[in-house]
C-alpha cells in the first residue's frame, strides 16, 4: 500500500496495526545508515548506483519510484528517520544488509530503542551484535534438522529463529521453543490467506512476516488469534 523501506510505509504499518516493520539497512559511501533493501538504487529509485558507492547526498536527491501519485515525493530514509518516526509507535525488525553492526546498534540505541528491535542476519554477523549488545533480539535463519536447532539454540542462543513457512515442522518448531527460541515465518504470497495462517497455527509459531498485514490480521482476528492494534 505503500513503496517498501519508506517513512509512508511505516506510518501504514502503524496505521494497520502491525507489531514490527522490516527495515533494510545499508551503509553508504560516505557512512550513513540508510534503508535499501537491494544493493543498488536502480530499483527503487530515479537513479543509478550502488548504495556503498553514492554519499549519503547523492541518494537523498533521488526520488523513490512508485505508481502511487500519493507516494511522488518520497525520499530514501536514512535509519535514524526510521527509527525516530517509530519510537513509541511501532518495533523494528532489522534486517541487517550491509553496515557495521557496531553502527547499526549505536543507531538503536541513540533512541533509546535496544528493547523494541530484532536483527536479522548471517549467524557470524549476529555473533558480532551479541558481542556488543547481549540483550539485543536475533534472529537467524531456519536450521537445516532438528539438531542444527539445538545446536544453535546452545550456542548463539538467538531469541528468534527465522525461515520459509514451508520449511518449518511441527517438531523443528517444538525444538527452537526448548532452546529458548520463538519461531516467525515467513509467509510468501500464496500463503498470506487464511489457508496460511491456519497452517502457521497449526505449526504453533510465534509470528508471522506478510507482505499483506491488512489481511493477515483481519483473518488472525477472525479466529479469534488476534485483539486490536499492536501494543
Amino acid at each position: 500500500e505503500a513503496p517498501e523501506n519508506t517513512l509512508a510505509s511505516l506510518e501504514k504499518a502503524i496505521e494497520i496495526g502491525c507489531d514490527y516493520v522490516e527495515l533494510d539497512v545499508r551503509r553508504t559511501k560516505d557512512g550513513a545508515l540508510v534503508i535499501m533493501h537491494d544493493a543498488s538504487v536502480n530499483r527503487m529509485t530515479n537513479g543509478r548506483g550502488k548504495i556503498e558507492d553514492l554519499t549519503l547526498a547523492e541518494i537523498r536527491n533521488l526520488g523513490i519510484r512508485s505508481r502511487h501519485k500519493n507516494w511522488a515525493d518520497l525520499k530514501v530514509p536514512t535509519f535514524d528517520e526510521m527509527l525516530e518516526h517509530a519510537k513509541g509507535r511501532m518495533k523494528i525488525y532489522v534486517d541487517h544488509k550491509q553496515a557495521p553492526p557496531a553502527d547499526v546498534l549505536a543507531a538503536i540505541k541513540r533512541h533509546g530503542m535496544l528493547h523494541d528491535v530484532v536483527v536479522y542476519g548471517s549467524v557470524p554477523t549476529l555473533r558480532e551484535y551479541k558481542k556488543l549488545a547481549p540483550d539485543v533480539w536475533i534472529m537467524p535463519g531456519h536450521p537445516d534438522s532438528i539438531a542444527d536447532i539445538e545446536s544453535l539454540c546452545r550456542d548463539l542462543k538467538p531469541e528468534t529463529l527465522d525461515g520459509n513457512v514451508v520449511e518449518w515442522t511441527r517438531p523443528q518448531v517444538e525444538a527452537a521453543h526448548r532452546g529458548g527460541a520463538q519461531v516467525w515465518v515467513d509467509n510468501r504470497s500464496h500463503l498470506d490467506n487464511a489457508a496460511g495462517i491456519k497452517q502457521d497455527f497449526e505449526l504453533g509459531v510465534d509470528a508471522i512476516q506478510t507482505d499483506d498485514p491488512a489481511t493477515v490480521l483481519k483473518v488472525l482476528k477472525s479466529m479469534g488469534l488476534r485483539g486490536g492494534a499492536a501494543k
